[in-house]
């Protein structure tokens, strides 16, 4: 299925996020100048496709850049975990502010490199899109890893304090049942990343085999930079 809209008036195709068509200049849509953050929540559960047309479609995409340091923070936390699991006890290299810092600038660049990525991949296979719809896309997706920043990370330390980095005891040993509830849910929200990513890369090509690799690799692609964001800052 090919990513663009036939134009009632004239017949003319027009790339799907256009506004008027370029061949009569006839409306082909309603116009959207930004975005509303809690109706897309409520639209990304209900049918993500719709709320990713409607990110594509929109004039301003709101929210992108606190979307993205949600991520990056959540990122700086999960490297911690990774470092913890590769190699016990370990420390920060540099100053929290500088590991936070150096964090947000490189996850805003991996999200970057991965918005060429799939604007190139997706010029070689005849599809239409823009770069900042895809950059939209790609850090809407990244919504679940906020909801676990916001919603389980302040749970996760309230209830283990200063063991939540630790493995001498891990959280695991000292409270197993809500440690492994914490994770559950830290594990259904991941999911949710993935599918939203498919989703999002689906609503840009129309193509549903494309979006299911796109998707999972661009998760991939994050879980490596967390992975190198732990070796880079910790030892």
């Amino acid at each position: 299925m090919k990513n663009v809209v036939v134009c009632p008036n004239c017949g003319t195709e027009n790339p799907f996020y256009k506004y008027t068509c370029s061949g009569c200049k006839g409306y082909l849509r309603d116009r959207i100048f930004n975005l509303d953050l809690w109706h897309l929540i409520g639209l990304m559960i209900e049918s993500p496709v719709k709320a990713f047309n409607r990110i594509i479609q929109s004039e301003h995409k709101n929210f992108i850049i606190l979307i993205g340091l949600l991520f990056t923070v959540k990122a700086f936390i999960d490297s911690r975990f990774i470092s913890i699991i590769l190699s016990g006890e370990t420390s920060l290299r540099v100053g929290l502010v500088t590991a936070i810092l150096v964090s947000a600038a490189a996850g805003f660049l991996a999200i970057w490199i991965y918005t060429l990525i799939l604007f190139l991949s997706n010029k070689f296979s005849g599809l239409r899109s823009r770069i900042r719809d895809n950059n939209a896309v790609l850090i809407y997706s990244l919504l679940p890893y906020a909801f676990a920043l916001i919603i389980l990370f302040p749970i996760e330390l309230i209830t283990f304090g200063q063991y939540l980095f630790s493995d001498n005891p891990s959280p695991f040993i000292l409270k197993p049942a809500i440690a492994y509830t914490l994770l559950a849910f830290e594990g259904l929200l991941l999911l949710w990343g993935i599918f939203l990513s498919v989703s999002g890369i689906f609503a840009l090509t129309r193509n549903i085999f494309y979006g299911i690799i796109s998707g999972i690799v661009y998760n991939f692609f994050l879980f490596g930079f967390m992975f190198l964001l732990s070796i880079i800052l910790f030892i």
